[in-house]
């Protein structure tokens, strides 16, 4: 387990201790954006790849709480949209996103009106399903850790773009919100139906039935 915790830890430290610290923007003075993401991209998949080997080798015996009928209905029921603000958010223009900040100048995309956060909030929602459908100390361990990765890198985010005073910047963060229907429940904006991209929504239903169906095929385990 201690093997485990180390690997969570040093993507811990990848994720929130060089990109959303201080440190993310000493290094880009360094060595430039293209040089940062590059180092970066290589040390978050190093980081990443050693934490899910470390998953697959521990045993996962030693549970906190057993799971039942109703952890795996919550995992059942945040799954699919999970895939929906996935892929929504993946074929949507997110002045957020790495390399996309000339995006704000263009008109909100319906996905954003939601949540600033869409892709974030996927991963966030994913870790909590399968946290809650598990229950054993080495799966709290590592999709807690993404979880605490998504909580804490959608505020860092915010905290490095809602100084700037561009008024589309500005505008951008009047209009959209951190938690998902909190700007549509506040009245900072609207949403209209047709605003929405229903073949994300449609392609994100179809992954989530493919990916429940052969769930074994994945991770060993069927859902059904």
């Amino acid at each position: 387990m201690m093997m485990l915790l180390l690997a969570s830890f040093l993507f811990l430290l990848t994720h929130l201790g060089v990109s959303s610290s201080p440190l993310r923007s000493m290094l880009i003075n360094g060595m430039g954006e293209r040089g940062y993401l590059g180092i970066y991209s290589l040390l978050a998949a190093a980081t990443l790849g050693s934490m899910i080997y470390v998953f697959i080798q521990v045993p996962h015996a030693e549970f906190v709480w057993t799971p039942g009928v109703v952890e795996h209905a919550i995992a059942k029921a945040l799954m699919p949209f999970a895939f929906i603000l996935l892929v929504s958010g993946l074929m949507a223009k997110n002045p957020t996103s790495v390399g996309m900040d000339s995006a704000v100048n263009e008109p909100l995309d319906g996905i954003l009106k939601i949540t600033r956060h869409p892709v974030q909030w996927a991963i966030l929602l994913w870790a909590v399903a399968h946290l809650v459908a598990n229950g054993d100390q080495a799966s709290i361990i590592f999709f807690g850790t993404f979880a605490l990765v998504s909580a804490v890198g959608m505020a860092a985010m915010d905290a490095r773009r809602r100084v700037r005073e561009e008024p589309a910047w500005q505008q951008f963060y009047a209009t959209t919100s951190y938690l998902p229907l909190a700007a549509l429940a506040s009245g900072r904006t609207s949403l209209k139906i047709n605003e929405l991209n229903w073949l994300a929504i449609g392609i994100g239903l179809v992954l989530f039935v493919l990916v429940y169906i052969f769930h074994s095929w994945v991770s060993g385990v069927a859902l059904y």
